[in-house]
């Protein structure tokens, strides 16, 4: 059995998310579901920025984008880098588009760890 559940309005953008899938299934969609609303939050703030995002994260941590979600806290400062500071921008961003998931474990964990 799947349940559909809409992503982003605006964009017409379903994820389905199946009652059978095991553990580790969910915690990778979940992930999946996490960084691709992150890298459509940074570039709706601009190609420039995103791939300083991209760039910073490699120089400073040797990791890339997918590492974010499990190292929160090397987004949090290369944002900081990035963004002189305020990031709160990119984090409400992701917070609107992750809204019917914010109350999911590891995706709210996750928004805690991001949130100025």
């Amino acid at each position: 059995m799947q349940k559909a559940i809409g992503l982003d309005q605006n964009k017409n953008q379903t994820i389905f998310i199946s009652t059978d899938a095991s553990g580790d299934d969910v915690y990778h969609l979940k992930k999946s579901v996490v960084l691709f609303v992150l890298r459509q939050s940074l570039l709706e703030s601009g190609r420039e920025a995103f791939d300083m995002v991209i760039r910073s994260l490699y120089e400073k941590y040797r990791c890339e984008i997918s590492d974010c979600f499990e190292k929160p806290e090397y987004l949090v400062d290369v944002l900081r880098y990035v963004y002189d500071g305020s990031y709160e921008t990119i984090v409400e961003s992701m917070k609107q588009s992750l809204d019917k998931f914010a109350q999911e474990g590891a995706i709210k964990e996750f928004l805690e760890k991001i949130s100025p």
